[in-house]
């Protein structure tokens, strides 16, 4: 992948009622890891200093977590979930949304977006993310629910709680993410290529 087909956002802020986009006012809608701008089509993942976070009200504070004063048993499962890039887990969500589109199960993934200069009112200061550019789904033809055979017939593996088959859209997979998110089969080298043309974009 090319950094060229990476779209550069130079900045966002996130408010808990509105978002601005390179100076453009966007309504959002808010999601544990990610927040959706439906004008431009855009979902972007949470961040803090480039790495991924969880705004879910029943989550360990990050610095607890991190700094290893946490003691619930699944606090290393947190860390590992905070300490993880945010561009590694948009090429994640990336490589998975291109196999749940090819196989009818997902919405057309219609670009990667990078934020140069991103801040929001949980961020702790300024940093990078990234997201992606997704078809809207409430304007598809309702389907059948999509079962797990389909979603790892189509390589993705399942999350743990099973969340992305019980929260679809009409009948499609829409949502990857939580504590054990979703994952690509055998895709760590195409979310590697997808990563590095995100870095690159960003000038990484």
């Amino acid at each position: 992948m090319d950094e060229e087909r990476v779209e550069v956002i130079d900045k966002v802020r996130l408010w808990p009622s509105h978002a601005t986009v390179a100076g453009r006012v966007c309504r959002v809608k808010w999601g544990a890891w990610a927040v959706y701008l439906p004008g431009p089509q855009v979902k972007i993942m949470h961040a803090v200093s480039g790495l991924q976070h969880c705004i879910y009200h029943k989550a360990p504070r990050r610095e607890e977590v991190l700094g290893g004063f946490d003691r619930r048993g699944d606090a290393e499962n947190w860390a590992r979930a905070f300490s993880t890039p945010v561009l590694r887990r948009v090429a994640e969500n990336w490589v998975m949304f291109a196999r749940l589109h090819a196989a009818g199960i997902g919405p057309e993934p219609m670009g990667l977006v990078a934020v140069r200069d991103y801040r929001s009112f949980f961020s702790r200061g300024r940093g990078i993310t990234a997201g992606l550019r997704l078809a809207d789904l409430t304007k598809y033809p309702e389907k059948t629910p999509t079962t797990e055979a389909e979603l790892r017939g189509a390589g993705i593996l399942p999350d743990r709680s099973r969340a992305s088959l019980r929260e679809q859209i009409r009948g499609y997979v829409s949502d990857l993410n939580n504590l054990h998110g979703a994952m690509p089969k055998d895709g760590e080298a195409e979310v590697a290529q997808v990563e590095a043309a995100l870095a690159r974009a960003l000038g990484r």
